[in-house]
C-alpha cells in the first residue's frame, strides 16, 4: 500500500518545496536585465525598485511610463513576448556598467543603461539613457 502512494507523496513534497519567489538581482547586468525586462512586461511598479532615486530620474521614468502607456495593446503583446537581446556590456570603472541592449521584437531600436553602484547596490540611472550624461 505504501507504494502505491509513495510517487503522489514524493510528487506532492517536490511541488510544495519549490518555490515560486523571483531571486532578487544582485549583479549589474542581473539589475540591468531585471530592469528591461519588468519594462517589457508593463511591470513598471516592480522596475521602479531598480531605480536611482533621484529628481531628474523620477522625471525621466515618469515620461517614458507616460509614453509607453500610451502605446496600443499589440505592440504591448509583442514586447511581452520579447527576448531581451544583450549587445555589450562595458564597465568603465567598477562601480559602473554600461549595458547596451534591444529587443526580439525591434531587434534594430538598441538602449544603453548605465547601471551605477549605489552604498553596494547596483542601481539604473536614467539621466545617461535621455540625455547622454555620463
Amino acid at each position: 500500500m505504501i507504494k502505491k502512494y509513495f510517487p503522489l507523496l514524493l510528487l506532492s513534497a517536490v511541488l510544495f518545496s519549490c518555490k515560486t519567489e523571483k531571486k532578487a538581482p544582485v549583479t549589474d547586468v542581473e539589475v540591468a536585465t531585471g530592469f528591461v525586462r519588468d519594462i517589457l512586461d508593463n511591470k513598471f511598479d516592480e522596475a521602479e525598485q531598480y531605480l536611482l532615486k533621484d529628481e531628474m530620474n523620477k522625471q525621466f521614468f515618469e515620461l517614458f511610463k507616460t509614453q509607453y502607456h500610451n502605446i496600443d495593446n499589440a505592440t504591448l503583446e509583442k514586447y511581452k513576448r520579447a527576448d531581451i537581446i544583450v549587445n555589450e556590456i562595458n564597465n568603465p570603472v567598477d562601480s559602473v556598467c554600461i549595458f547596451n541592449y534591444s529587443n526580439s521584437y525591434r531587434k534594430t531600436d538598441t538602449t544603453i543603461l548605465k547601471v551605477v553602484r549605489v552604498e553596494g547596490k547596483w542601481l539604473i540611472d536614467l539621466k545617461h539613457t535621455f540625455s547622454g550624461n555620463e
